[in-house]
């Protein structure tokens, strides 16, 4: 059975009698603190033995966040008069801790993540004290997860929804792109996306990220079966600590898990789903965000797209951040937010004189539109991915006039009357309009038929 070691992270620290039930906390509490997520704290400039920098360069100006091994200040910087955020190791942490090693491991990862969603390194240094730093950029703002708590079941209203997903798929800019230079992060979850108050949006903590290729043997600073990272938010492989076994789909089941935030308000997994992972029994499913939302406010395709990077097999996830983010962009292109069929070959999906209650896309396969005549079936036409058929009907609210089957397993988006008529406004101007041609098209059809019989 694997041990467990500190849950390693600035904002997130349990010891090693914790367990695996930790989960994650409330809200991170204020704004105004950066490059980590950290637990913020009053300012504590000019009180007894207070974290401190020693350094002219830098003039403390008070405590930002705490973690387990460092704190975050905010300073001063004097040779160019802005503001910064400077984390400070530990000083009880001697040369050749794994604390020291993970340090400059964060140092060295940090300087080769440039890019507009990763907070900037300035400086990496050691001050007159002996104290190992980093000098960051000082964000403004608050963190994801707080943002989602102030909002309640409000952040399901179509515009906010809309910004959470554009403040997640920056999140898969910032991963993809350190994915991109080898490097995993091992800890992506709301508490560690920073939205700042103009709106950018910044991945924080880099502290327990991974470098595939790297000078630092992982086993000193991650010993086998030591618990790293945020254990609500972790994919089964990191859980059981496989750390040779993290790759980019590590990260996918995390993104997983902030998406699914976003959609319930809550963390994925609970005390006894990680708590059967690591003890390495079957574990209670996911609860699907739909069951944990007021009814009708989780669009069934971002459920979709939760659940499978949440995939507790690595092979059934996204498999890449990428894929994930080009799923989520897809949705928000306005097509996707419907639920899906999976029919084998052979199932008569249309029958002709049935009222027209769905229309249907083929994602997948193909499909044979037929008419019986004669008892016989008589074919329209074969149609394949990106077609649609059944929509005539739906729109005229009268009977089908065809039947369509699966030439092949098939998948299909569903379109409903019901959805139909909120995004067409089938009772407005518009939908009138739409209601006519579809008349029209039928009309002609029907014509076509009669002229069809009376030459046979």
């Amino acid at each position: 059975m694997p041990r467990f070691g500190r849950l390693v992270g600035l904002d997130s620290v349990t010891s090693e009698e914790s367990g695996p039930d930790s989960g994650a906390g409330g809200p991170e509490s204020g704004t105004g603190f950066a490059g980590e997520a950290t637990t913020t704290v009053p300012s504590s400039r000019g009180a007894p033995g207070a974290p401190t920098i020693d350094c002219d360069r830098f003039v403390p100006r008070g405590v930002l966040g705490r973690g387990g091994s460092s704190v975050v200040i905010r300073a001063l910087d004097r040779d160019i008069q802005r503001e910064v955020a400077i984390k400070i190791l530990a000083p009880e942490f001697a040369e050749g801790t794994p604390e020291i090693s993970r340090f400059g491991e964060e140092a060295r990862i940090m300087g080769q993540l440039e890019h507009p969603n990763i907070v900037p390194v300035y400086e990496f240094g050691v001050d007159r004290r002996g104290q190992r730093f980093l000098c960051m950029r000082l964000i403004e703002g608050r963190t994801l997860e707080e943002a989602l708590y102030r909002l309640g079941d409000s952040r399901l209203d179509p515009d906010r929804l809309a910004e959470f997903l554009q403040v997640f798929v920056k999140t898969c800019d910032a991963a993809s792109f350190a994915h991109s230079r080898g490097i995993i992060h091992r800890d992506l979850k709301p508490t560690n996306v920073m939205i700042s108050d103009f709106g950018q949006v910044y991945v924080l903590d880099w502290g327990i990220a991974r470098l595939v290729r790297s000078a630092v043997t992982l086993a000193d600073v991650d010993p086998p079966g030591a618990l790293v990272g945020t254990a609500c938010y972790m994919a089964p492989e990191q859980i059981k600590g496989l750390h040779e076994d993290l790759d980019e789909r590590t990260d996918v089941f995390a993104l997983g898990g902030t998406l699914y935030q976003i959609l319930t308000g809550q963390p994925p997994l609970t005390p006894e789903i990680v708590r059967a992972i690591w003890m390495r029994r079957p574990p209670p499913q996911i609860t699907p965000p739909e069951r944990l939302a007021p009814e009708g406010r989780v669009p069934p395709e971002l459920s979709r797209i939760a659940l499978r990077a949440l995939s507790f097999d690595p092979a059934a996830r996204h498999p890449s951040v990428l894929e994930l983010k080009r799923e989520v962009e897809t949705f928000q292109r306005g097509s996707w937010d419907l639920p899906r069929s999976s029919l084998p070959a052979g199932t008569v999906i249309i029958t002709e004189g049935d009222p027209g209650r769905a229309a249907y896309v083929i994602l997948k396969g193909h499909c044979s539109a037929y008419r019986i005549e004669g008892g016989a079936e008589v074919q329209l036409r074969v149609m394949g991915p990106g077609d649609v058929f059944g929509e005539t009907a739906v729109i005229s609210d009268k009977p089908r006039t065809a039947n369509v089957k699966a030439l092949t397993d098939v998948v299909l988006l569903v379109v409903t009357r019901d959805l139909l008529s909120s995004s067409l406004g089938l009772n407005s101007w518009m939908g009138a309009f739409v209601k006519t041609l579809a008349d029209r098209f039928r009309e002609a059809d029907e014509r076509l038929r009669a002229y069809e019989s009376k030459r046979t």
